[in-house]
């Protein structure tokens, strides 16, 4: 009789594969931000360093839940250091739950 193998949970082939340290940083932002699930992220100037950031939170019913502007600068400045290839002038989704990110080329 042969063993069953473990199922691997699956990631979406448009979502970037979640290191370690996104999914610590998943973790985080899930205990500062409880509720919210996802945050989607997009760069508006890619000129400067730290341009304007365009930052909006969801729950898990996909309504938009409202998070301070420190509380989204903070997040997204975390999320582009734990993804720095990722191409941030597309919008990004970052999924709290998982440490996976989606959306846009990486």
């Amino acid at each position: 009789m042969s063993t069953p193998l473990r199922e691997r949970p699956q990631t979406p082939a448009h979502a970037e594969i979640p290191t370690l340290r996104a999914r610590a940083l998943a973790q985080q932002l899930a205990t500062m931000l409880p509720q919210v699930t996802d945050l989607h992220i997009r760069l508006q100037d890619g000129r400067t360093t730290w341009p304007h950031l365009d930052v909006r939170a969801t729950g898990s019913d996909g309504q938009a839940v409202r998070i301070s502007r420190t509380q989204a600068h903070v997040a997204a400045r975390w999320i582009i250091r734990t993804y720095p290839a990722a191409n941030w002038a597309a919008r990004r989704t970052f999924d709290l739950r998982s440490g996976a990110l989606y959306g846009g080329a990486a």
